[in-house]
């Protein structure tokens, strides 16, 4: 029953998209370009692509100097971060939908089949492949011996890292209709947090799957089920105890992460989701907005509102600037500290859908067209 809820999800969220296209605002027209950044391309790969325009959660992932990237066609790659070398590439019969998430010398994928597979990170062999009864569209989490993942069915289920078998499994009712934008677990200090489409998030034990605390995120508004969707963002963050969460047409709240108490809310719609640095929490929102908030206090720091309807990616801190992507294929620079637009670069022609990452000094950006390219780039006179 709860795989058919899945799907009848799923087939909702499609249908939703296809009819209310072309009543999407159009994108506001690019602002000038200061030119005030200065982006070096250092190496770019084919990591496969394919997923076009539906919303996976492929999203690169790094540990130990090696990036590993996927396409939805089934293509895996890991590549070294310093100069881009390959390291291996493979190809596995699997329809892609999330990840990889690399820790431990393992990395994890998601398929939209319902299964969860691990491969060997240094060589790219299958190590396990295990059923988690719905698809897995946002990446796995790897640690404390678990690989953890979200289902599109509402369970975050814990599986053996060495053998696949199920460790644990904490159900959440999800509703009949969704974004499709499942939120990637977080694993911090032996805990496991997740994020649902019914505007929850979840604490469990890693040791023995017991549920710690579920919070109310955000409430439906009622009337429909569109205005009942209230998923939580792709990323949910971590910083000093605390636990981060955005939710569409909701909130962005902060959390006591042991257990589960509010510390602030702000009225905020966002399926991308909050990313932290020492100071600042940064989200994108859903009409093409990035806003930087305190991150002991909630308060406001600087909104920028000139990508409005860009579909943007989420937001994320890089060196004195954050950096953004948009389903128009560019890199949006801003200032860290004031919001100030710096300039951008067009890497693809495909969408940046996944926040980028930062690994050193580079920033590593992954197009849906399968585009894996990695920049070094600095804000002028910094």
């Amino acid at each position: 029953m709860r795989a058919i809820r899945a799907g009848l999800a799923l087939m909702l969220a499609t249908m939703l998209a296809a009819c209310s296209s072309s009543n999407i605002p159009s994108p506001k027209p690019l602002p000038v370009n200061p030119r005030q950044v200065t982006v070096q391309a250092d190496w770019s790969v084919d990591a496969g692509g394919g997923g076009g325009d539906q919303l996976l959660g492929l999203a690169p992932d790094a540990s130990d100097g090696m990036v590993v990237a996927a396409g939805a066609g089934g293509r895996i790659v890991s590549v070294n971060a310093k100069n881009g070398h390959t390291k291996w590439s493979r190809h596995i019969k699997a329809r892609l939908s999330g990840g990889p998430a690399i820790a431990g010398g393992l990395i994890a994928l998601g398929t939209r089949s319902g299964d969860v597979i691990v491969v060997n990170a240094d060589t790219g062999k299958t190590q396990w492949t295990h059923y988690v009864g719905s698809p897995v569209i946002a990446s796995p989490a790897i640690g404390g011996g678990l690989v953890v993942a979200n289902t599109l069915a509402g369970d975050l289920v814990a599986l053996d890292a060495k053998t696949g078998n199920e460790k644990w499994r904490q159900e959440n009712n999800s509703p009949p209709l969704s974004l499709r934008t499942a939120t990637r677990p977080l694993i911090v200090d032996g805990v496991a947090y997740g994020g649902f489409a019914d505007g929850k998030a979840m604490a469990v034990a890693m040791d023995n799957g017991k549920q710690l605390w579920l919070k109310q995120i955000a409430v439906g508004q009622g009337g429909n089920l569109v205005a009942d969707m209230v998923d939580a963002g792709r990323q949910m963050a971590y910083a000093g105890g605390d636990l981060y969460v955005a939710t569409y047409q909701g909130n962005l709240s902060a959390l006591v992460a042991s257990s589960g108490q509010e510390i602030w809310s702000r009225k905020l719609s966002s399926y991308t989701g909050v990313t932290a640095d020492a100071a600042h929490l940064y989200v994108s929102d859903a009409e093409g907005r990035v806003h930087a908030y305190d991150l002991v206090t909630g308060v406001p720091v600087w909104t920028y509102d000139k990508l409005g309807y860009r579909d943007l990616s989420g937001a994320v801190s890089y060196g004195s600037m954050v950096v953004a992507g948009d389903r128009f294929g560019f890199l949006h620079f801003l200032d860290r500290n004031t919001g100030k637009y710096l300039g951008r670069i067009h890497m693809d022609e495909g969408a940046i859908r996944m926040a980028p990452i930062v690994v050193g000094n580079r920033l590593i950006v992954l197009s849906v067209g399968g585009e894996l390219a990695a920049y070094q780039a600095s804000a002028k006179g910094k």
